[in-house]
C-alpha cells in the first residue's frame, strides 16, 4: 500500500467530499435526503462533503452504498485535473445555485489548487 504524506492525505479528504458531492447531485439528492438514507443528517453530509473533519469510516461506507460509490476507488489520489472536472461538475449540477454555493465552489477550487501544489513541493 503506498504511505500517503500529511499533504496528500489533505489532498485526499478535499477529493472524497468532492466526489460524494458530485455522486449525490447526479441522482438528485439534497444533504438531507442521503442523511436521511443512511439514518444520519444533513449536517453530517455536508462535514464529509466540505471535509470539515474526519469521517468515521462505517458512515463513509454507507454513503457510498447510498450513492453507488466504489468506497476503495475513492483511496487513489487522482490528478489535480480530474479533480478540478469534478467540482466544475458539482457546479454545473447544482439547481439553486446561490452567492454562498458559487463563493464555496470558488474557495473549493483555490483549496484543492493549494492542496495539490503542496504535495509537488
Amino acid at each position: 500500500m503506498k504511505e500517503y504524506s500529511n499533504e496528500e492525505i489533505h489532498a485526499l479528504g478535499l477529493q472524497i467530499g468532492c466526489v460524494i458531492r458530485l455522486e449525490r447531485l447526479k441522482k438528485k439528492l439534497s444533504q438531507e435526503e442521503l442523511g436521511l438514507l443512511i439514518g444520519s443528517n444533513s449536517t453530517t453530509i455536508g462535514r464529509i462533503e466540505r471535509y470539515e473533519n474526519s469521517t468515521n469510516w462505517e458512515l463513509l461506507i454507507k454513503v457510498c452504498q447510498a450513492l453507488e460509490v466504489d468506497f476503495y476507488s475513492l483511496f487513489k489520489l487522482q490528478t489535480l485535473n480530474s479533480v478540478l472536472s469534478v467540482i466544475k461538475n458539482c457546479y454545473e449540477l447544482e439547481n439553486k445555485l446561490t452567492k454562498q454555493k458559487e463563493k464555496y465552489y470558488s474557495d473549493l477550487d483555490k483549496s484543492v489548487k493549494i492542496a495539490f501544489r503542496k504535495i509537488k513541493s
